[in-house]
């Protein structure tokens, strides 16, 4: 019987049902009640957010752990506090036949994930694109709150300029230049980029390889073949 892959937030599930090629955005409720009358099926993901409606489920549960055995080594010096969303699509990737590489994350905060020679290094967390314009919104008296625009430019004229220069361009200067620094101290000649906001970059990073769309669920169900195959799932 085939799986359901998922990756559990705070409020929303994205889910995968392989055996019916179907993939979903759920609210919490929502996937119980999708889960209702599929007792038998067994799920996989992560749970990065609350884990509490997962004792509620009859399904047979295997999460992703920090302490699983993968394909990858690690540096890492506490695998505890490396988030399994990073530590999974590195794995995903590598099981692709890619041996050394920068793994970069678009999502809620944007990561730096460092392989080389089939050991993971690290690498770095900074603030994703919108939790950069809420930060000036909420931590100042004055500033609005600023919103992505696709053409912005590098000097702003008005104050909504200027934030969209400080995200907009900013953002994608800091991309640059860490890709670049990465790639040439570890010698990594390829960059993989997926998340939500990927798209946000294709226009200013041509050079690189933009994950698929539902990759994140494509990597989830890479590693549980892994783990059928070596039976450890």
């Amino acid at each position: 019987m085939q799986p359901i892959i998922f990756d559990l937030g705070n409020t929303t599930v994205k889910a995968w049902d392989t055996e019916s090629s179907e993939f979903l955005r759920l609210t919490i409720e929502e996937f119980k009640e999708f889960l209702y009358d599929k007792p038998d099926r067994r799920i996989f993901g992560y749970a990065t957010g609350n884990r509490s409606i997962l004792s509620e489920l009859k399904n047979p549960i295997r999460l992703l752990s920090p302490t699983d055995s993968m394909p990858l080594k690690s540096n890492y010096e506490d695998m505890l506090t490396l988030g399994l969303d990073r530590w999974g699509l590195c794995n995903s990737y590598f099981l692709e036949g890619n041996d050394s590489f920068l793994l970069l994350t678009m999502g809620t905060c944007i990561t730096y994930n460092v392989v080389s020679s089939g050991v993971f290094f690290g690498g770095a967390i900074s603030p994703g694109w919108e939790m950069r314009f809420e930060s000036m919104h909420r931590m100042t008296a004055n500033l609005p709150r600023g919103v992505y625009k696709k053409n912005s430019g590098l000097l702003g004229t008005s104050t909504m300029g200027s934030l969209n220069s400080g995200v907009d361009i900013a953002t994608q200067m800091e991309l640059d230049a860490m890709i670049t620094a990465y790639s040439k101290k570890f010698e990594l000649k390829k960059v993989f980029i997926c998340g939500g906001h990927s798209n946000r970059l294709s226009n200013h990073l041509k050079n690189y390889i933009f994950a698929p769309v539902n990759y994140e669920l494509h990597a989830l169900r890479r590693i549980h073949d892994y783990f059928v195959k070596n039976n450890t799932l």
